[in-house]
């Protein structure tokens, strides 16, 4: 049984009057901290205008000159050099130019929208055995291998010699959705010696650089391949984890590995080098994707990520991708274990968002101490067989011992006289792990031992410079303390037995470094969506970058657990090739295992950590699986503007947001069709809807259970789902809060099992007092404003009114700080101070708009100190676009810094607003006055209607309503009269 995808933009045409056509609202412009701009198009790409199927036809390649015309006309007009051109999944141009150019080219009727180009970082053997793809029943037995189908993988690049995209003459031609003539990329001699020439073939159809914005900025350093080949392994690695061949022989440092193959050994790839060496440009990746899309990639990897965001380049770019039927995996991010470190693309709902956990495969290596006590750790790098002297780093460091780097082996600060010839104890932190193994090899050392800072981090397999062992906490203190006890040298100890397979105890259990939920930009959303094996994943390398010239490396990162659900989507995708993205996601979501553990190896990972669990793909002929999962959660295109234009406002159009609501799509984001369900306000009670839709091939009568999260009530309605093939049905959720405390995240999940198939949602919410907007906005002399508060409490509750006050209007000439960098001391040569104190405060603001300046290119930032030099807080856009709120602010006199970033002339004219809102209702004149419900009561949304006289024209004027219970302020909503 097979789904469509959701109704495209180009059906607009047929549905409404053209001037209901989806716009972004783009006119005012962020400034870009690049100097790269992407500019989009008013026109809807060629993936909704014409179709994906109808882009190579004389019509749409005719279109597409068209559109290439138009970007050129608008670049022309701004003076500015087209660095990468879209016109398949996105619709416009990047390039190079002020901020000054860049609002100009947003003023035009032609132009939807102008974002800055922000950077991007990048972020297998036993794993398909672990997945259960290997097996008798498993789906390589079963004839998915993703034969006929099409990996694109945007990265670093490819190793297009590696044996695991070598071309055994089995693998037929490319689908005909593919181009005959992809470029193959490589042989750039004239730049690198080494970039030899190669021919594409069956397997690796195809190889582009999309480095037009990064060579145009940060260039191509000598010892960087200007082609598509890999200068660090990167992107080979992730390639032949999705797509490598099958029963490819690994070795590294001459240690025989056995045979590795990727997730879906069958499929074709096609390599997008869109990172350079540091790093990368949306504008470049946004180009890859749009380039992907045109050459007919059905599954796209994506082992990316920046900060967080929604409305990025390549995030609108994936949005369209998707919508066009292409499956898309991305990491989650590396920067766990800490709540709220998603990163972008990985907060977007509408692509698939990979945590990384370990496997049950453990490369292991045996530390034998002198005093017959032994240690295993992580290895896969040559042994130091016979007994060897032991040193502490700490007392190898040319400096103190007791120094706080002493132990950590930076390159420079090992004595060569105590560590050569010996391994070296080192801690882990501060750099790269293996340069803390090329500090020891530079030293003359022997070996490396290193250790955890804690008992819960995660032991890697690096290609080191020394042979190495890596080891928890625990054990390194106790090698430390046997070394402490010997006189200098006399510890000895071997390295033996390494790479072994070994087993890890407790997998799969999710990594330290895996970035965490919730999603900071999109509280609803449950981040990241699945979890995959992402620790000592051992798949290609280049061995150019490698430092023993390696054709393998065993590495760790969500990099590494993002191609594996790639390799999924590409069988999936052979199964059933009319899926849409948000069905193949859900396939996997639904489906996956629970029984996963945090980073300690002991509790049970939560949904912030894990999504939805560990991908447990299971067997095709398998009902339940998730190549038969039963019930999907679908949505497309209309779906996610709905989330956008409740998630991200502004986005689109107040008109675009309107006409997708008219056609019934919701439109608050914890209604988005996905299959988790996140609630991050829940005051007293609130209700969610999701819409399931049957791919079974015979009717199913489902009945729901529910694990609440802990101090909710979770009510399903109804009860019982009976669906037939094709069929969807709606459901509500509605959670009540019990005794949950307010503020923190609670976990559940619900179940709708038919006997033949059980289909799993996790459950995330948190409990609040009430739900009030932060903000609300009106105009004139006099005039009034009203706004719903939901209670999640019984008992006393009073809204009071603070203001209205007129602002204090600060008018200053700011110099250019000569280093860009604040600090108090840079008053009169950088920065301009005011002195503002509180007592008994409500809310401190200050705000310098876009208009506070008269350049668009001048970037002005605000900090403010408490009378302790303490910053306290600080807002530091790209441009001018400035604001501080201070929240019950403590009593004190506080500095507000008023910093010249870039002022453009020496000096220029700073214009700044500040209010200061009494606590006391009583304590202040303003002519405010607040109308609301005398109680609260649970689940009760009530109406509190603010209004005022006397706000003056041409005048700022600020209030606010204030929420309170019995023991104070519970929160703000603030009033915002701008008669300017």
């Amino acid at each position: 049984m097979s789904i469509g995808m959701s109704m495209g933009l180009a059906s607009i045409a047929s549905a409404a009057p053209d001037d209901a056509e989806l716009t972004f609202d783009g006119r005012v412009v962020e400034k870009s901290e690049t100097g790269s701009y992407v500019v989009l198009m008013e026109e809807d790409p060629l993936v909704v205008t014409v179709g994906r199927d109808r882009i190579d036809t004389p019509s749409g390649r005719a279109k597409g000159r068209e559109m290439r015309a138009e970007h050129a006309r608008a670049a022309d007009a701004a003076d500015v050099r087209i660095l990468n051109d879209y016109t398949v999944a996105l619709n416009g141009f990047s390039a190079q130019m002020s901020h000054k150019q860049a609002t100009a080219l947003a003023a035009r009727e032609d132009v939807r929208l102008v974002l800055p180009d922000v950077w991007r970082e990048a972020t297998t053997d036993s794993s398909p055995e672990f997945l259960g793809l290997t097996g008798a029943g498993g789906a390589w037995a079963n004839g998915l291998t993703g034969e006929g189908v099409v990996v694109g993988v945007i990265d670093t690049g490819i190793w297009p010699e590696h044996l695991s995209f070598a071309d055994d003459g089995s693998y037929p031609a490319a689908p005909e959705d593919v181009p005959e003539d992809l470029p193959c990329e490589f042989g750039n001699s004239e730049h690198n010696a080494a970039d030899a020439p190669f021919d594409c073939n069956n397997k690796l159809l195809g190889a582009r650089q999309m480095l037009e914005t990064y060579r145009s900025v940060v260039g191509a350093e000598p010892f960087e391949f200007d082609s598509a080949r890999d200068d660090n392994g990167h992107g080979t690695h992730t390639a032949s984890t999705a797509a490598g061949n099958a029963g490819v022989p690994a070795t590294i440092e001459g240690q025989d590995l056995g045979e590795v193959s990727g997730i879906a050994p069958g499929a074709h790839v096609i390599a997008y080098k869109g990172l350079g060496t540091l790093g990368g440009f949306s504008s470049d990746l946004a180009a890859s994707i749009d380039q992907a899309v045109t050459d007919g990639v059905d599954v796209i990897n994506y082992s990316i990520g920046g900060g967080a965001s929604l409305n990025g380049a390549d995030d609108l770019a994936f949005l369209f991708a998707a919508d066009a039927g292409v499956f898309a995996a991305t990491s989650g991010g590396n920067s766990g274990p800490g709540a709220g470190t998603i990163g972008g693309p990985g907060s977007v709902p509408w692509i698939t968002t990979v945590g990384a956990s370990t496997q049950s495969r453990f490369w292991q290596g045996t530390i034998e101490l002198g005093n017959g006590e032994s240690y295993v750790g992580a290895s896969l790098t040559d042994d130091v067989p016979d007994q060897t002297p032991l040193v502490d780093a700490a007392f190898a460091y040319k400096g103190r011992p007791t120094a706080p780097d002493a132990d950590l082996c930076l390159p420079g600060t090992l004595k060569p006289g105590v560590v050569r010839d010996a391994i070296v104890l080192c801690r882990r932190g501060v750099i790269a792990r293996t340069d803390k193994s090329l500090a020891v090899q530079q030293a003359g050392g022997a070996g490396m031992i290193m250790y955890e800072n804690d008992d819960a981090g995660d032991r890697m397999t690096d290609n080191h410079h020394v042979p190495t062992v890596h080891v928890d906490n625990t054990p390194g203190l106790a090698i430390k303390a046997y070394i402490a006890g010997k006189p200098l040298r006399k510890a000895t100890a071997a390295l033996v037995d390494t790479a072994t397979a070994g087993v890890f105890e407790g997998a799969p259990s999710m990594t330290s470094f895996s970035s965490r939920g919730p999603d900071t930009v999109a509280l609803d959303l449950i981040k990241p969506d699945v979890t995959a094996p992402g620790l000592q994943i051992l798949a290609g390398a280049s061995p150019y970058a490698d430092p023993g010239g390696n054709d393998f490396q065993s590495i760790a990162g969500t990099s590494m657990s993002s191609p594996h659900v790639a390799g999924l989507f590409a069988l999936l995708k052979q199964e059933h090739p009319d899926w849409s993205a948000a069905a193949a996601k859900s396939a996997l979501m639904t489906t996956a295992s629970q029984d996963v553990r945090s980073n300690d190896r002991l509790t049970p990972a939560t949904p912030f950590e894990m999504g939805a669990g560990h991908v447990a793909p299971g067997s095709p002929t398998e009902t339940g699986s998730s190549f038969d999962p039963g019930l999907v959660y679908d949505a497309g295109l209309f779906e996610y503007v709905g989330f956008l234009c409740d998630a991200a406002p502004g986005t689109f159009t107040a008109g675009s947001c309107a006409f997708v609501e008219g056609r019934g799509v919701p439109m608050e984001s914890e209604d988005l069709n996905v299959p988790s369900i996140g609630v991050s306000d829940v005051p007293g009670t609130k209700t969610v809807t999701r819409t399931v839709t049957s791919v079974s091939d015979t009717a199913q009568t489902y009945t729901v259970s529910v694990d609440a999260p802990e101090g909710f009530e979770a009510v399903v309605s109804p009860t019982t789902l009976e669906l037939g093939p094709g069929e969807s049905a709606s459901y509500t959720v509605t959670l009540n809060t019990l005794d949950a405390e307010i503020g923190d995240w609670r976990f559940g999940s619900l179940t709708w099992s038919s006997g033949s198939y059980d289909a799993t949602s996790p459950i995330a919410a948190r409990a609040s007092l009430l739900s009030v907007p932060d903000e609300v906005t009106g105009s004139g002399e006099a005039g009034s404003v009203s706004f719903d508060v939901t209670f999640g409490y019984d008992g006393e509750y009073t809204a009071g009114d603070h203001g209205l006050t007129p602002a204090t209007v600060w008018v200053d000439d700011v110099a250019q700080d000569p280093d860009q960098t604040f600090d108090p001391g840079d008053v009169g040569n950088g920065a301009v101070a005011h002195e503002v104190t509180t007592t008994d405060a409500a809310l401190l603001r200050v705000v310098i708009p876009p208009d506070g300046v008269t350049d668009p290119d001048v970037d002005i930032d605000l900090f403010v100190h408490d009378s302790a030099g303490n910053l306290v807080a600080s807002s530091t856009n790209g441009g001018t676009d400035e604001q501080i709120d201070l929240v019950l602010p403590a009593d004190d006199t506080y500095s507000v810094y008023i910093h010249g970033w870039q002022t453009v002339d020496p000096t220029t004219s700073v214009t700044s607003y500040l209010w200061v809102l009494q606590a006391d209702p009583s304590a202040d004149d303003g002519s405010l006055t607040v109308d609301g419900p005398a109680a609260a009561s649970v689940g009760a949304t009530e109406t509190v209607t603010a209004s005022w006289t006397g706000a003056t024209a041409d005048q700022w004027h600020l209030g606010a309503v204030s929420h309170n219970d019995g023991d104070g302020v519970m929160e703000l909503t603030v009033v915002d009269i701008d008669n300017r």
